[in-house]
């Protein structure tokens, strides 16, 4: 008589595919007796990471990693009182190296270890939730999205909002023409008291107790230590973070990107005006444009990011002159030929405007599942096989094109991107941006 085949064996069984209103296949799951958990390994837990080490807690943690074990103190102590025989490296190679009785990981690292880390789980047959935006380059995101596909794997990224009914509703409203066809779409960040990267180039000074400076700098190419990087600041660096537009794009250009579909975009063209970078940090003050051609059934169109001394738009000469200040106030906006709709803070607060037009309307039909939540929608995925809302075949797309947007930001010329070839058609210096070469010992995923 054969054994049952358990996760512990690796078997893997297809599952029904989810939605066609979402994007791609199913993944491949393992088989999970009843009430067995879920093996995590958290990668960087500080910060963000916290929150991360609270979902795998009620699952179960084998082992996790951060290179400021003052900063990460407390979550470490969180993770051995549960936990006791969980291991804790400041090294994350050397966990992927040491463990591999391992179903997921969650990667809650800065911006410039998001591949290195990711990759690394992909390619051990891990699942993987990773933290926006997906990557730090456009290489690295095709690379993920492509390695995803290939492994057959679940993944998540945390654009929290995408999993929440709002943006569905927008969606609905696009897709059963309430709006007519819409030709532009704006989009903002918070005011100046929510963006958390440093626009300083900061001063020399001596790497704080607990931190292993070498480890955190990555695949980057070494410097010294200077204030204005962490615990948060790297935001606003060039070689670590993705400056405002990769902090705040993911969430509030979600609505477009899905709603729009500019995920099926072949080419869009794009160019970035305002103020300059420095030689380290990204600009706050910009103004960036792509410009779609049709997809599909959907017209060409336009999507505008404004921020800082560029935060309001010029709108649309089609907008009642009354409205242009209530619209401008959100985050984002979308411009039919029939109406507007608007939308707050991670795709919350989504309705027609003006009131008059939502009442008129009412709700869309519903065609969207609804999701039980971006966290728990994940673990279902790892448990499944059935899709993630936010998995990485849309969600690379999504950084993907914040990530055109910001070579642009650095190029300053317009320019024509190919999300056929991942290769700017029309700028050697463009695509010079597209890969980075990684430091020694970094080179995994790269080569």
């Amino acid at each position: 008589m054969s054994n049952p085949i358990t996760r512990r064996e690796l078997f893997r069984t297809g599952a029904a595919a989810s939605a066609s209103l979402l994007i791609g296949s199913a993944v491949m799951a393992r088989t999970y007796a009843a009430n067995e958990k879920i093996r995590f390994v958290n990668i960087g837990i500080g910060g963000m990471g916290g929150k991360g080490v609270g979902v795998a807690s009620r699952e179960q943690i084998i082992a996790a990693a951060d290179v400021d074990t003052k900063h990460a103190a407390r979550t470490i102590q969180r993770v051995k009182d549960k936990f006791p025989d969980a291991k804790i490296y400041t090294d994350y190679r050397k966990l992927f190296d040491e463990q591999k009785d391992v179903d997921a990981a969650w990667v809650a690292t800065p911006d410039h270890h998001h591949f290195p880390a990711t990759v690394r789980a992909i390619d051990a047959g891990l699942a993987v939730y990773c933290e926006k935006p997906l990557t730090h380059d456009l290489y690295e995101v095709r690379k993920l999205r492509e390695m995803a596909k290939a492994k057959k794997v679940a993944t998540q990224m945390g654009n929290q909002g995408h999993s929440g009914p709002h943006v569905r509703l927008l969606c609905e409203w696009i897709w059963q023409g309430t709006l007519g066809d819409v030709t532009e779409a704006h989009v903002r960040p918070p005011y100046n008291k929510m963006d958390f990267g440093s626009r300083d180039p900061g001063k020399p000074a001596d790497v704080p107790q607990g931190l292993d400076w070498d480890l955190w700098q990555g695949p980057v190419k070494e410097r010294e230590f200077r204030t204005g990087i962490v615990p948060a600041k790297w935001r606003g660096w060039m070689p670590y973070g993705t400056g405002l537009l990769g902090d705040w794009f993911c969430h509030n250009a979600d609505g477009a990107v899905w709603g729009l579909k500019l995920y099926e975009a072949d080419t869009c063209e794009v160019e970035c005006v305002g103020e300059e970078p420095n030689t380290t940090n990204w600009p706050h003050g910009v103004r960036v444009s792509w410009k779609f051609p049709k997809r599909g059934n959907m017209v060409p169109c336009t999507l505008r990011w404004s921020s800082g001394t560029y935060n309001d738009k010029p709108m649309p000469p089609t907008v009642d002159p009354k409205l242009v200040k209530a619209v401008a106030k959100h985050p984002s906006a979308y411009f039919g030929t029939k109406g507007m709709a608007v939308s707050g803070w991670w795709m919350n607060g989504v309705r027609l405007f003006p009131e008059s037009f939502m009442k008129e309307v009412g709700k869309p039909k519903e065609v969207i599942p609804r999701s039980k939540g971006h966290e728990a929608d994940f673990l279902n995925a790892v448990r499944t096989g059935e899709r993630s809302s936010a998995d990485f075949d849309y969600s690379a797309r999504l950084t993907e094109i914040m990530l055109v947007g910001n070579v642009a930001n650095l190029v300053r010329d317009k320019l024509t991107y190919d999300f056929r070839t991942g290769k700017f058609t029309n700028s050697a210096k463009a695509n010079a941006l597209v890969k980075r070469a990684p430091r020694k010992g970094w080179e995994f995923g790269y080569v």
